[in-house]
């Protein structure tokens, strides 16, 4: 997690340097802007007899105006997604729309950003975007997949079934929603390993975050204990279980005999709490019913072995 967030700051810095940058260029294209755009300017007017300065002397206009669309794109692009990570924000299903919202204004952005970069080289726009069009339409019909994802992820969105922060299991892979764009739903799981799925391959999926989980261990007693001794003693120490297990949403349940093992009786015990914490709640169940069992010399067995030799003659 700590790596995926030191990750996403540095894209963060990146993006702020290359905006400066743009930003330092854009001002420049305005403040020189006669030597750079007039015909007599020193862009046109002082060739360096070198071919390839030359070339880049007699396209610094078209690079400056690539470098400023390009700049007003990533300035809406900042400021759009700004405003809506503050309108967005809270509720788990807030924080999901806000992300595919912004998913769906990048490529917005990035698409008019292209198209002005085009328009300024000199290229024809409007027979571009017509054949675009076009080209939209033969390309739509063979990326069926492509489309099923962004109305599956559309769907997922406003059902409200997935949301960002969810611990989720899809195919036997448990993590944390990270992410739901307009093609894939990224998790996380405890190792920091990301998982992506295509929206509309996500047919089936457990949802674990929407109500309290309920982990349950397993404790095994000896033969020649006395169960009612144990439960009472189970019983009158429920307060200090509770008290020891601060993860655990009310009491520990003592659930009864769950086995006659081999050489135990396996006694169950369940108690609630947040998805988030369900391993470390039975860890921690694990540990405290061990030490309870230990002061009150409650014998837990382990396997043992007898070993027998045939008689020497």
């Amino acid at each position: 997690m700590e790596k995926t967030a030191k990750k996403g700051r540095g894209k963060t810095i990146a993006g702020l340097v290359l905006l400066v940058i743009f930003a330092a260029v854009c001002v420049l294209g305005f403040v020189f802007y006669e030597d750079i755009y007039a015909e007599t300017g020193w862009c046109h007017s002082k060739p360096t007899k070198i071919p390839f300065f030359d070339w880049i002397l007699a396209r610094t206009p078209l690079i400056v105006g690539s470098i400023q669309a390009l700049f007003i794109a990533l300035l809406v692009l900042y400021v759009v997604c700004t405003v809506l990570s503050a309108v967005f924000k809270g509720t788990p299903r807030r924080i999901t729309i806000g992300k595919l919202v912004k998913s769906i204004v990048k490529v917005v952005v990035w698409v008019s950003a292209v198209i002005a970069v085009l328009a300024v080289w000199g290229f024809n726009v409007g027979a571009l975007i017509a054949g675009a069009g076009v080209l939209t339409l033969i390309i739509g019909l063979g990326m069926q997949s492509l489309i099923a994802d962004v109305v599956a992820g559309v769907f997922l969105v406003c059902d409200g079934t997935l949301q960002v922060g969810d611990i989720v299991t899809i195919d036997g892979w448990r993590g944390t929603v990270q992410e739901i764009g307009i093609r894939n739903t990224k998790l996380i799981n405890y190792s920091g390993d990301i998982r992506v799925a295509n929206n509309s391959t996500i047919k089936v999926f457990v949802n674990q975050s929407r109500e309290l989980s309920y982990p349950v261990v397993y404790v095994g007693i000896g033969y020649e204990e006395n169960i009612e001794r144990v439960e009472k003693i189970i019983s009158e120490n429920r307060a200090r279980l509770a008290e020891r297990l601060p993860r655990v949403i009310g009491d520990v349940e003592y659930l009864g005999v769950n086995q006659l093992a081999d050489s135990a009786v396996i006694l169950q015990f369940g108690a609630k709490c947040k998805e988030g914490d369900f391993f470390q709640v039975q860890r921690d169940m694990n540990r405290e019913i061990k030490l309870l069992f230990d002061e009150n010399n409650v014998h837990i067995p382990f396997p043992q072995v007898d070993v027998h030799t045939a008689a020497e003659n």
